[in-house]
This record gives C-alpha cells, sequence and structure tokens, in this order.
C-alpha cells in the first residue's frame, strides 16, 4: 500500500470498539413550506468513520488545489433561485384562486339566478375571477424571469460543474480503496437502511462513534448530514435543516 494511504488510514483509524449492541434511532425532516415534514423511503448510512474527514484528507493531498466557485457565479445561482422561489409561489397562490373559482361557479349552477345568495355570489365570482386573472399574469411573469436568467446562466454553471466533477475524479480516486482499509481494520461494514413513513429508522449498533450520512434535494440544491452519534451519551437523533449543511447544487 502506498505510503500515503497508510498515512491517512493511521489518521483516520480510531480504536476497534466493542462488541455490544445499543439501539439508534434517527429521525429525517424536511421543510415543506411553513412545516416540518417526514421524509420518507430515504436511504440512510451508518458509518464507523468520518467519510469528511477522508475526503478532506484526500483533497489535502491532491496534486492541484480544489477548485472554488467564482462568487459572482454564486450570485447568479442564487438569483436564480429566488426566481424560482417566486415563481413557485405565484403558482400556487394562482392554483388556489383558481379552485376557489371553479368552486364558486359550481355553486352558481345550482342557485336561482334571482336570489339574493345568487347575486352575492355572483358579484365574488366576479371580483375573484378578476383576481385570478391577475395572478396568472403574475405567475407567468416570474416564470418568464426565471427561465429567462436559467437560461442565460446555464452555460456557466455547466462549464464550473465539469471542472468540479473532473478533479473530483482525480482527487478522490483512492476513497473506496481507503474506505475499505478503515472498515477492514476496524472489523466493521457500512449499514445501509431506509426511512420508513414516519421518517425513522432504528436499528440496533456496536457501541461507541458512529457517523450518520444522508442527504435530501432541496429547491436550491441539498441538504446534507454527516452527523457523530456517540451511542454511550444517546440514542436518538433527529435530522433537519437546522442541523444540515445547505450545499448548492451546481
Amino acid at each position: 500500500m502506498p505510503k500515503s494511504r497508510i498515512a491517512i488510514l493511521s489518521l483516520l483509524l480510531a480504536p476497534l470498539l466493542a462488541a455490544c449492541g445499543k439501539d439508534l434511532t434517527v429521525e429525517v425532516y424536511s421543510e415543506a413550506g411553513d412545516e416540518m415534514q417526514p421524509v420518507e423511503d430515504l436511504e440512510v448510512q451508518f458509518l464507523p468513520f468520518d467519510r469528511d474527514s477522508l475526503f478532506d484528507a484526500l483533497a489535502a493531498r491532491a496534486q492541484d488545489p480544489e477548485p472554488r466557485v467564482p462568487d459572482e457565479l454564486r450570485v447568479q445561482f442564487d438569483s436564480v433561485q429566488t426566481l424560482q422561489a417566486a415563481w413557485r409561489e405565484a403558482e400556487s397562490r394562482w392554483n388556489d384562486t383558481r379552485d376557489s373559482l371553479r368552486q364558486l361557479s359550481d355553486r352558481l349552477k345550482g342557485l336561482d339566478r334571482r336570489a339574493r345568495e345568487y347575486r352575492e355570489l355572483f358579484d365574488r365570482f366576479n371580483a375573484m375571477d378578476q383576481r385570478e386573472r391577475s395572478l396568472n399574469q403574475r405567475r407567468q411573469r416570474t416564470f418568464d424571469a426565471f427561465t429567462s436568467l436559467q437560461v442565460a446562466t446555464q452555460a456557466r454553471f455547466d462549464s464550473v460543474r465539469a471542472v468540479i466533477q473532473s478533479w473530483e475524479d482525480v482527487a478522490f480516486a483512492d476513497y473506496t480503496d481507503l474506505r475499505d482499509g478503515l472498515l477492514e481494520a476496524l472489523g466493521r461494514e457500512v449499514v445501509f437502511d431506509t426511512t420508513d413513513a414516519e421518517g425513522r429508522i432504528t436499528r440496533k449498533f456496536p457501541s461507541g462513534t458512529w457517523w450518520v450520512y444522508t442527504r435530501v434535494p432541496v429547491p436550491s440544491g441539498e441538504l446534507y448530514w454527516n452527523v457523530p452519534v456517540d451511542l454511550s451519551a444517546t440514542d436518538t437523533l433527529r435530522l433537519e435543516p437546522g442541523n444540515a449543511e445547505h450545499r448548492l447544487a451546481f
């Protein structure tokens, strides 16, 4: 094994831990509008070492420095995401108003046009119809602004993404070998599991520290977790936006 790999393994390798088991429950939540909702059917990995430290060690020994996303491109990316959020909000408000308009129309069909209730509902219908038209125009304007900026910046996004991907392919080429060496030395395996309908996983693990790794896509990129859990101190871990790393998705 090359000396550089031995050095990395020596840096990351922890003492072999006792084999006695303990239950660990992981709950995963993400934002859905203004609420927090459990994330179901999500793959979660449990590792007996810190994967981020391994990637950091590989990056530190890379021949070329890690490419960075230019600040101005980050500003453009944020602008695209802001316009996308505005369009989705306008789309939601328009859909809600359109549904209410349809419900009013159905109610009007069953009423006598000479009745007072009909006249009152008809006035509400006309006011809501004007609102629906206004919201539809706003929805279209925000969509046009979003797609226009997205198209204008997509080529540069793709170029930066290609540079980063090319660097990672070289810098992290030894990750799998190093991971397997760590697992062999620890006498452990990476554990894979999937959240249930309540966003929950409960598994039994050997005592000691485990790192819980998973990611959830969001409009601005992804929520990334690589959280250490000391089983001697806790038996439950809640993953939510507040303790996630928010990563851009270029």
